[in-house]
């Protein structure tokens, strides 16, 4: 009984430390280092952390993966010049615009510049709420998401997370 009981102490710290350390991360964009089916037996290195999908974004998880490891050496801050543009598209789809602060673009530009063909995650409050494959670098500060309902949620998180409007 003390076995089980040390154990499940154990799993609630180390839980509350994977919760915490992500609650450190900054809204942005990091890179995937990898999917994760399995986020029990997890072994971070020092610069990676542990990221699991928001439950409103569970269904975009490539290959049905619960979590992500992520590279948290180098990121793009989710600060935007502007308020993020919800466009509708042909038929369900919608098109979702995010204007990057003058800073946040240059790091936006040299980011995905040296990560072409990489896959990228936007986390938003410690979750990720999307995963993508960057096809080319990203220059003058604005990026587009398209979808259906998924940039519609995407918007209303980033309107809820009262994301950083830099002037």
């Amino acid at each position: 009984m003390k076995k089980i009981i040390i154990l499940m102490l154990f799993a609630c710290i180390y839980t509350m430390g994977i919760a915490q350390q992500n609650k450190q991360l900054k809204d942005g964009l990091y890179l995937v280092d990898k999917e994760l089916h399995d986020t029990k037996t997890v072994t971070l290195k020092s610069n990676q952390a542990l990221v699991h999908f928001n439950h409103d974004f569970i269904e975009n998880a490539p290959d049905s993966s619960t979590g992500l490891l992520v590279n948290t050496s180098d990121f793009v801050p989710l600060v935007l010049g502007e308020e993020p543009l919800l466009l509708p598209q042909t038929g369900t789809k919608m098109k979702l615009q995010l204007t990057f602060s003058r800073l946040a673009s240059e790091k936006l530009e040299h980011f995905t510049a040296a990560n072409v063909m990489k896959q990228v995650t936007m986390i938003v409050n410690g979750e990720a709420l999307t995963v993508h494959k960057i096809r080319d670098a990203i220059r003058g500060g604005k990026m587009e998401i398209t979808g259906d309902n998924a940039c519609q949620r995407i918007y209303v998180t980033l309107k809820n997370n009262n994301v950083v409007k830099d002037k």
